[in-house]
């Protein structure tokens, strides 16, 4: 962010700079100075936009590799899971009690996986529209 703001500081001064070296009129650089202020806020807001929706979309890519995981081998990923908790200092047994009692639910149980063995956050189903949000957030 700070970097962006630098860029666009230094880009909107050069082309003013620019302008007025050249002589033209207050209004021309008036309308290229903020023509360039619009096109750089334009371009941030662009670029964290479609920066989201790419993060998100390997992360639900992510998800759907660990549900087939989960799908095809439910003792490996269990296995996994109990060695990440008692990685952490649970004893084994209790490990083993609590990941087995929550892969019963597979969908929460992805979930779990996603956030413990991955430290991913699973994004939300309109995450295109969160995306928009954060890139309209930059931009203005």
């Amino acid at each position: 962010m700070i970097f962006g703001g630098l860029d666009g500081i230094l880009t909107s001064f050069a082309i003013v700079a620019g302008a007025a070296g050249g002589s033209l009129s207050t209004g021309v650089v008036l309308v290229l100075g903020f023509s360039n202020i619009f096109a750089d806020a334009l371009s941030m807001g662009v670029g964290e936009f479609l920066s989201s929706k790419a993060e998100n979309e390997w992360i639900i890519s992510e998800r759907k590799r660990e549900a087939w995981e989960m799908e095809n081998y439910p003792e490996g990923e269990i296995n996994e899971m109990i060695d990440i908790y008692e990685s952490r200092g649970m004893k084994r047994e209790d490990a083993k009690m609590v990941i087995e009692t929550m892969s019963k639910y597979k969908d929460f149980f992805i979930d779990v996986m996603m956030a413990e063995e991955l430290q991913l956050q699973v994004p939300e189903e309109d995450h295109t529209w969160e995306s928009f949000k954060e890139g309209d957030a930059i931009c203005c």
